[in-house]
C-alpha cells in the first residue's frame, strides 16, 4: 500500500482506462445511466471529503477508495461517449443527405499529395438548405482531384460543397487494415472525393492562429531543405527526423529503416522533443540566474517544446513526450521531486482525459510501453553490467536502454506489424547516436540558413551525416535474417507474454512463489493458445470471393495451401494483393499461394478442382461468369451451389436463373456499381439470395476437415 501512495496518478489512468474499455468493448449502451451515476458518485466524494470520511480517517479509507475508483471508472466511460461526435445532434452527417444542402468548413491541415488526389481533413461547422444557415459539427476526410486549385490549398482554407460525404466502410476483406477504425480513433467517420469545379475557396480563413504560424514555420523549413540542394531520400529523412514531415518517405526508405528496427527515430517522439528541451534549457541558462526567471524559464520552455509539437503534427507520442518534459520543467520551477512513473501516469492521464481514443492509436501504445519497459527494466540490467568505464558504460546503456524498450514493445510490435527487427541492438547501438547528432546539425543548420556561406557548410555536414545513416540503416536492413516477416501473435497470447514478463520479474526480485506461479501459468497458456491456433490452421478449408476494386480475385484455402483465381491484370502484377490480402495470409498461416486465371486457367489441389469456369470446393460447385461465359443450349440448365458474376457479364437476372436454377449468386468488385444495383434489385423481386462484395464485403464460404477418427 505504501508503494501505491507514491504513484497517485497510477492509480487514477488505471480506472480511466478500464471506463474507456468498457465503452469500446460492452455491447450494449448504458450512457444514460452511467453519466447520472457519475455526478451521484462525485456528489458523494465531495460530501466524504467535506465530512471527514475519506482518506484521512484510516476506518472508512477503503468506501472512498471504492467510490474514487468507480467515478474514474464512469468518467473514462463517459468522456469515451462524449468523444463520439456522431452522438452529437449537430454532426454534419445528420443534414448531409438532405436536399440542395451545402456544406462548408475549414482545412485543419496542409493537403497530403496522393497518387491521384490530394487529401486532408476538414473540420465542419456551417451548412446552409433552402436559405437558412446552421451550425454544424464533426471532421470530414475529403479527398481533391488533383489540380491547381487543389494544390494551393493551405491550413485554415475554408472550402464549400455540395457532394454528399459517405460513411467510411469496415475492411472489404479478411484480415484487412481497418482504415475506417483508424479514422475513427481520430473522430473522423464520413469522407467526400470533390471532382474538379465541385468547390469553391471562400475568402475566409479560420483555424488557429498558432496552429498556422507552426504550418508556416515547417514549410519555411522544408523550402530551406529545398534551397540548399537537399533532396530525395537526404530531404525525406532530414524532413522527418528533425520537424516530423513524413510525406516524402517512399516505401523503400521506410520498408529499410521498419525491417533494420531503425523506424522510430523518423517518428518524432521523446528522444526528439528531450533534446529540444535540453537546447531550450541551454538557451535560456541567463534566466535560472534571476529571481523572476525561475518561473519565465520552465514557461519559455514549455512554449518551445509545445510550438516544437505542433510542428511536427502532434503525433500521439509527441504530446506524450512533450507533455512529460512540461511536467519535468513544472516540477523543477516549484522544486518538487516524483517519481518518472508518476510523471508518465499523469501524462497519460490528461491526454486520455481530452481524447479517450488515443488509448487505441498504435503510437500511443508504443510510446507509453517503451517508456514503461525503460523505467522498469533497465535499472535491473544495469545491475547485472557493472562498468567503471565511461565509453562502455555508454555503450551499455544504449544497449540496455533499447533491450528494455524492445522487451516491452516487441510483443505490440508482432501483434501490428507482424515482423521483428533481430538486430535491434546493432542498430540502436549505431542509430541513436547518429539520430542525437543529426537533430543538432539539423537545428544548427536551420538556424545559419540565413547566412549563406555558414547555411552552405552546415548543409554540406548534415547531407553527409544523412547519407552514412541511410547507408547503416540499409546494410543492417539487407544483412541475412535481419527481419523476422508474417509473423502472427494472438491478442490473447499477447496479453498473456506481458504477464509473463512482469511475473517473471516479480519472481527475480522478489522470489515468491506466486510470482513464479503466474509466469508458468503464462507460458503454459501461451503455448496451449498457440496449439489451438495450429490445430484450427490445420483443419481450416474456405472458399473467399475477394473485394478488389475493378478485379476478380477468389482464394480457395485447405489447410496451408492457398490458390487463388485471378484475372489477368493481378496475375501480371500480383503486388497488387499485398494490402488486401496479407493481414488474411499471415493470420491464416498460409504458404506462398498458387495463382491461376479465372478466364482460361485450370488448378487442382486436395481440397478443389478449378476449369473451365467451374470450381467443385469441399462438396460446393460453383460457376464463374466471365465475359468469356459460353451460354448453355436452350433448354439445358446447370445445377451449381453457387455463381461468381464478374466483368460486368452481359446476362440479365432472369437468364442467370434459368441457367442456374437454386443457385445463389455473389457479385464481384470488377462490376460496375450500375450493373450491380441492377442485378441486386431484379434477384429481389426474383426471391432469390445475391451478394454484392462491393457493398457487403468479402464473401467467405467455410467448413473444416473432420478429425479422422481411428
Amino acid at each position: 500500500m505504501k508503494i501505491w501512495t507514491r504513484f497517485p496518478f497510477v492509480r487514477l489512468v488505471l480506472p480511466l482506462i478500464a471506463g474507456i474499455l468498457l465503452n469500446r468493448f460492452l455491447p450494449v449502451d448504458i450512457s444514460k445511466p452511467l453519466f447520472a451515476a457519475t455526478f451521484l458518485l462525485t456528489a458523494l466524494l465531495i460530501l466524504l471529503r467535506v465530512t471527514g470520511l475519506d482518506g484521512r480517517s484510516y476506518r472508512y479509507r477503503w468506501i472512498f477508495g471504492i467510490l474514487l475508483n468507480l467515478t474514474v471508472i464512469f468518467l473514462g466511460y463517459d468522456l469515451s461517449v462524449l468523444h463520439n461526435e456522431l452522438n452529437a445532434k449537430s454532426h454534419f452527417a445528420h443534414f448531409a443527405g438532405e436536399e440542395g444542402v451545402v456544406l462548408s468548413g475549414t482545412l485543419t491541415e496542409p493537403p497530403s499529395e496522393r497518387a491521384n488526389s490530394y487529401r486532408a481533413v476538414v473540420k465542419m461547422d456551417r451548412m446552409s438548405a433552402g436559405g437558412e444557415l446552421k451550425t454544424v459539427s464533426g471532421k470530414l476526410m475529403v479527398y481533391f482531384a488533383k489540380d491547381s486549385l487543389a494544390r494551393s490549398l493551405q491550413y485554415g482554407d475554408r472550402i464549400l460543397f455540395s457532394a454528399s460525404p459517405v460513411r467510411v466502410g469496415p475492411p472489404g476483406n479478411p484480415g484487412e487494415f481497418d482504415y475506417a477504425g483508424y479514422l475513427a480513433n481520430k473522430a473522423i467517420y464520413h469522407q467526400v472525393f470533390l471532382k474538379q469545379g465541385s468547390y469553391l475557396v471562400s475568402a475566409e480563413k479560420g483555424g488557429n492562429p498558432l496552429r498556422a504560424l507552426a504550418f508556416r514555420a515547417r514549410e519555411s523549413f522544408l523550402h530551406i531543405f529545398e534551397a540548399y540542394g537537399i533532396a530525395g531520400k537526404e530531404f525525406a529523412v532530414a524532413a522527418a527526423l528533425i520537424i516530423g514531415y513524413s510525406e516524402r518517405l517512399d516505401p523503400e526508405l521506410r520498408r529499410e529503416f521498419s525491417g533494420s528496427g531503425a523506424m522510430h527515430i523518423l517518428c518524432v517522439s521523446g528522444l526528439h522533443v528531450g533534446i529540444i528541451f535540453l537546447m531550450a534549457d541551454k538557451f535560456f541558462f541567463f534566466l535560472g540566474k534571476r529571481k523572476k526567471g525561475r518561473y519565465l524559464k520552465p514557461a519559455l520552455i514549455i512554449l518551445v517544446i509545445w510550438f516544437y509539437a505542433l510542428i511536427t503534427g502532434l503525433a500521439p507520442s509527441v504530446m506524450r513526450a512533450s507533455l512529460m518534459f512540461s511536467l519535468v520543467a513544472v516540477k523543477g520551477a516549484l522544486s518538487r521531486e516524483s517519481h518518472i512513473f508518476n510523471t508518465l501516469a499523469a501524462s497519460a492521464f490528461i491526454l486520455l482525459v481530452i481524447n479517450p481514443s488515443f488509448l487505441f492509436e498504435v503510437g500511443f501504445q508504443l510510446s507509453y510501453f517503451a517508456v514503461a519497459g525503460i523505467v522498469i527494466f533497465q535499472p535491473h540490467f544495469a545491475g547485472l553490467w557493472v562498468t567503471q568505464s565511461k565509453v562502455v558504460k555508454y555503450i551499455r546503456d544504449i544497449l540496455l536502454v533499447s533491450l528494455a524498450a524492445q522487451l516491452v514493445t516487441g510483443p505490440l510490435s508482432v501483434l501490428y506489424f507482424h515482423q521483428f527487427p533481430n538486430y535491434f541492438l546493432l542498430t540502436n547501438l549505431l542509430v541513436i547516436p547518429f539520430a542525437g547528432i543529426l537533430i543538432y546539425s539539423g537545428v544548427i543548420f536551420l538556424v545559419f540558413s540565413f547566412i549563406p556561406l555558414l547555411g552552405k557548410v552546415a548543409a554540406m555536414v548534415l547531407v553527409a551525416e544523412i547519407k552514412a545513416l541511410n547507408g547503416v540503416v540499409a546494410f543492417i536492413e539487407g544483412a541475412p535474417h535481419a527481419v523476422s516477416r508474417n509473423l502472427f501473435l494472438p491478442g490473447f497470447s499477447a496479453v498473456l507474454i506481458y504477464v509473463l514478463l512482469f511475473a517473471a520479474l516479480g519472481w527475480l526480485l522478489t522470489r515468491e512463489r506466486r510470482w513464479l506461479a503466474a509466469a508458468l501459468s503464462a507460458a503454459v497458456l501461451i503455448a496451449a493458445d498457440y496449439s489451438m491456433l495450429g490445430i484450427r490452421r490445420a483443419r481450416q478449408q474456405m472458399m473467399i470471393v475477394h473485394n478488389l476494386n475493378r478485379h476478380s480475385v477468389v482464394s480457395v484455402v485447405n489447410g496451408s495451401s492457398h490458390l487463388i483465381l485471378a484475372d489477368s491484370a493481378v496475375i501480371n502484377d500480383p503486388s497488387q494483393l499485398n494490402y488486401p490480402l496479407e493481414g488474411f495470409r499471415i493470420e491464416a498461416g498460409l504458404d506462398e499461394p498458387q495463382f491461376a486465371a479465372l478466364a482460361a486457367g485450370s488448378a487442382e489441389n486436395a481440397a478443389c478442382r478449378f476449369r473451365n469456369g467451374f470450381l467443385w470446393f469441399n462438396g460446393n460447385r460453383l460457376a464463374i461468369i466471365t465475359p468469356a461465359f459460353r451460354k448453355p443450349p436452350e433448354g439445358r440448365t446447370l445445377r451449381v451451389d453457387y455463381v461468381i458474376l464478374t466483368s460486368d457479364a452481359r446476362l440479365t437476372a432472369g437468364e442467370l436463373a434459368g441457367y442456374f436454377p437454386g443457385a445463389r449468386y455473389i457479385a464481384d468488385a470488377s462490376n460496375s456499381l450500375r450493373r450491380t444495383r441492377q442485378w441486386k434489385a431484379d434477384f429481389e423481386k426474383l426471391g432469390i439470395p445475391f451478394y454484392n462484395t462491393r457493398e457487403q464485403g468479402a464473401m467467405v464460404i467455410r467448413s473444416e476437415k473432420k478429425p479422422v477418427r481411428l
